[in-house]
């Protein structure tokens, strides 16, 4: 039997324009002479959902778009994910097998299953427990996303097809390839991996589609996160692949789709940033760049009276070496009319307001621009700053996409090295300079702040692994450095719940909103 694994980029909520991509792949399929096409987890309606499965109208659309696609399936099977109404009028995530212009049954999902009760239920013929089909003189056990972990498929008497829709989390996709090789080991089976591909709002998809033989060695494998088809054919020899290896490569791909089919899916074309010769405004314009491609980026450089040389010298670098436009706007005259009104006199008192209006003017310049070229602003903030407020609310955080807020500091450092691999796009001065946010005379993030190193790790042990503060201090830290952080993480919540959409490629999904923490404890 000659399988195509058909992994294909939706769009969230597009139900017309994803059956269209999945008609075409159809098409394709059966040109190169396939049997089955199997598709991703969700590929009719596309993922994350969210309030789309409250929507009667959805819930029926999806249903017709449906049945427009077994109209175009003669001579193959198809397997797709999407979500239909079962016999007692719940909505699940499910795999339909259609041949022939004929749905011939469907399984659900066990694992976050979806429970909303309509008033009509859609004609699906059957709902097997184990997902198990006799296709074309194959046994077929099909399995939705995390359910390749249930024991049910242990026993499994066939060809396991596990449909997913596994958003990228830098530094677990290996793990979860091997646990598709355990899988495989276990039940003697091999499995045909599809998952979805490419970014859809706060996720991205890693794609990277594969079959795993009983050994658990890997015979295809299709692209990271972009849109591929590949061919399986089970009564052919195919010779055994490389084995995968996920390296801080994956996480700029990630990101890079993130952005790209963020503005790709939202229907705009062009961005803008502030550009403070500071590295996380390098990291995000050179994204920006990959993303949308360089001349639809406009980096803006705003000086104030603190703002130094060097950092004038290596914003313009930056943006003549991305080959990005680049703009130069003053803000000195209105930060004193600021100072005059406040301070009744053009001379500063160094406070913390002083600072913030610095970082707000900017903000209000960069939303004009936006507002006036029909640009989309992003911001720089890392998941440092974002997660204990080392960020200006209505200032540096304004924007409509966040791609970094996600990204420790340390690793937007790796990032940068990584860019720099063949040759200097980002100015050396920026990767070993002190960070600083240039708002008052001889000012450095350490000042404000633990050493990167030290609050990255105190983050990443509270945010990912969950541990208690009595638990981080015995692992050596000082108590006072993590009380002061989760204070601040605490403290900055409100920060937070106003910030731009964040690419989560980094933190855990399951243990996130829109937040990189929402928790409520204030330590003392």
């Amino acid at each position: 039997m000659k399988i195509a694994l058909a992994q294909i980029n939706p769009v969230a909520g597009d139900l017309k324009g994803n059956a269209l991509k999945i008609t075409e792949s159809i098409t394709k399929a059966r040109n190169a002479g396939c049997d089955l096409v199997v598709f991703p987890e969700l590929s009719l309606t596309g993922a994350p959902l969210q309030g789309l499965t409250r929507v009667r109208d959805f819930i029926f659309d999806c249903q017709e778009e449906l049945d427009g696609i077994v109209r175009h399936t003669d001579g193959i099977g198809v397997l797709i994910g999407t979500i239909v109404q079962d016999e007692c009028q719940d909505l699940c995530n499910a795999a339909i097998l259609i041949e022939n212009r004929r749905i011939a049954g469907y399984t659900a999902k066990k694992i976050d299953r979806l429970v909303y009760p309509l008033d009509e239920c859609c004609n699906i013929e059957s709902y097997p427990e184990t997902g198990e089909f006799d296709f074309r003189g194959e046994r077929l056990t099909i399995v939705i996303g995390e359910d390749i972990d249930n024991e049910l498929y242990n026993e499994s008497s066939g060809i396991i097809i596990n449909i997913s829709a596994n958003a990228y989390r830098y530094k677990t996709f290996e793990g979860y390839v091997e646990k598709l090789r355990h899988s495989a080991r276990k039940t003697g089976k091999p499995i045909v991996y599809v998952n979805q591909a490419g970014g859809n709002d706060e996720l991205v998809f890693a794609g990277a589609s594969m079959v795993v033989d009983a050994k658990g060695q890997i015979l295809a494998l299709a692209k990271q996160f972009d849109e591929d088809m590949i061919f399986f054919d089970t009564s052919r020899n195919h010779s055994p692949l490389p084995g995968l290896k996920e390296d801080i490569s994956w996480l700029y791909h990630s990101l890079v789709k993130g952005v790209q089919d963020y503005f790709y899916k939202s229907g705009f074309k062009q961005t803008l940033l502030g550009v403070s010769g500071g590295i996380d405004a390098a990291l995000v314009a050179c994204i920006a760049a990959d993303a949308l491609g360089a001349e639809n980026v406009l980096g803006v450089y705003m000086p104030s009276r603190y703002s130094s040389d060097h950092s004038r010298q290596d914003a313009q670098k930056l943006a003549e070496n991305l080959g990005i436009r680049y703009r130069v706007i003053p803000i000195e005259d209105i930060f004193v009319e600021y100072l005059k009104i406040f301070n009744g006199r053009p001379e500063p008192v160094g406070d913390v307001a002083e600072e913030n209006i610095q970082a707000r003017i900017r903000g209000a310049l960069l939303m004009f621009i936006a507002n006036r070229e029909g640009r989309v602003l992003v911001s720089t903030s890392n998941r440092s700053e974002a997660s204990v407020g080392y960020t200006t609310i209505y200032g540096d955080m304004c924007g409509g996409l966040s791609p970094i807020a996600d990204v420790p500091k340390t690793i937007v450092y790796e990032l940068c090295r990584y860019i720099n691999r063949e040759r200097e796009i980002i100015p050396h001065n920026i990767l070993i300079k002190p960070p600083s946010a240039e708002l008052r005379p001889g000012q450095k993030d350490e000042d404000s702040l633990p050493p990167y190193d030290i609050l990255d790790a105190i983050l990443s042990m509270y945010i990912d692994e969950e541990l208690t503060m009595e638990e981080m201090v015995a692992r050596g830290y000082d108590g006072g450095t993590v009380s002061r952080v989760l204070n601040m993480v605490q403290r900055s919540e409100y920060k937070r719940r106003q910030a731009p959409l964040t690419i989560r490629v980094y933190s855990p999904h399951e243990k996130v909103d829109n937040n990189p923490v929402v928790h409520k404890y204030i330590w003392t």
